[in-house]
């Protein structure tokens, strides 16, 4: 009797453990199957937001006119067009600023965008101490207005050889090169260039950087514009204007000639001819946007892309993908 109700007791607890077990894993399984479920829905959001932002950076590739970026290019009719699917896309020029990364000191001082008590200087002795920031508000938050970080500078942007401070060129080759003596080498050509007051351009950077410097530094470090005159903020070209002493005549025909449409390299050649001190902002004014944000939004599910234009010496459109958040 004794053994027969050990027995039974211990029948009793193996099925009860079974049917532990049972429910647990039952559990499992349905819980295993909505996580799928929801997994497919994020990969179908991600994908039709995804095709929605290749789109345009086809339309930007096939852009008719590839030698200026302007609101009256193709892209922003395509933007702009109704859509069944509730997808809308936001494209937004982020590298026509100045960038915080690499603006020079004497420039910096006469943004009127460092805080009280601060001084260019600090900025540049951050920059060596600490590197080139991609988020300026933990950078350089401390030392430069919050709402010039967003107005003025950018952290997107290639570094043009005739207007990056010294120090940081000096930088980045060493970043890339690994070779500290090298990278001081190629600081003291820029900075004999400088005192030379010579500029270099597209067609001479080759040569510049010799053979082995531009397959090292290319196209990170270029000759091409910097801002896109399209696209500049107003308060970006006040700076520049009064930095480079810039007539109020010349600042006007500059400002005229975006606003009238697709300004063209000739164009915009002319101008700065025409204008006094013109020739300073070659290097900063051009007509071609080299980073994008695009941003595709359908209910409450966002992919944001930051794609760059890679400068070429045949001038042949191409963009690389830089950076992506995706919200489901």
């Amino acid at each position: 009797m004794n053994r027969q109700g050990s027995a039974t007791l211990m029948v009793l607890s193996l099925l009860l453990f079974l049917s532990a077990l049972f429910l647990g894993g039952a559990a499992f399984i349905e819980l295993s199957i909505r996580n799928l479920g929801k997994s497919r829905l994020r990969a179908d959001a991600y994908a039709r937001l995804r095709a929605a932002a290749e789109a345009t950076v086809g339309d930007l590739l096939s852009d008719p006119t590839p030698f200026a970026d302007s609101p009256l290019d193709p892209v922003w009719a395509a933007i702009e067009a109704p859509r069944g699917d509730g997808i809308t896309v936001e494209l937004v020029d982020v590298s026509s600023r100045l960038g915080l990364n690499w603006i020079r000191k004497e420039v910096l001082a006469d943004t009127g965008a460092l805080l009280p008590g601060h001084a260019a200087q600090e900025v540049q002795e951050l920059r060596e101490s600490a590197g080139l920031r991609l988020n300026l508000d933990t950078g350089f938050g401390s030392l430069v207005e919050a709402n010039a970080l967003e107005q003025v500078f950018t952290p997107y942007g290639w570094f043009n050889i005739n207007i990056a401070d010294e120090f940081v060129l000096r930088a980045v080759h060493r970043s890339r090169s690994g070779d500290p003596a090298a990278a001081e080498r190629f600081h003291l050509a820029v900075q004999q260039a400088r005192i030379a007051h010579r500029v270099i351009s597209s067609e001479q950077l080759g040569s510049f950087l010799g053979e082995d410097g531009f397959r090292l530094l290319f196209p990170v470090v270029n000759a091409e514009p910097a801002l896109n005159l399209h696209f500049v903020p107003e308060r970006v070209l006040e700076v520049l204007f009064f930095h480079y002493k810039i007539t109020a005549a010349g600042a006007r025909s500059l400002g005229d000639a975006r606003r009238a449409g697709e300004v063209t390299p000739g164009d915009l050649q002319r101008l700065l001819d025409g204008t006094p001190n013109g020739a300073s902002l070659a290097p900063y004014l051009g007509l071609r946007t080299w980073f994008w944000r695009i941003t595709v939004r359908q209910a409450r599910q966002r992919l944001e892309w930051i794609v760059a234009r890679v400068p070429r010496r045949d001038g042949t459109p191409e963009f690389r993908f830089v950076e992506e958040r995706f919200e489901p």
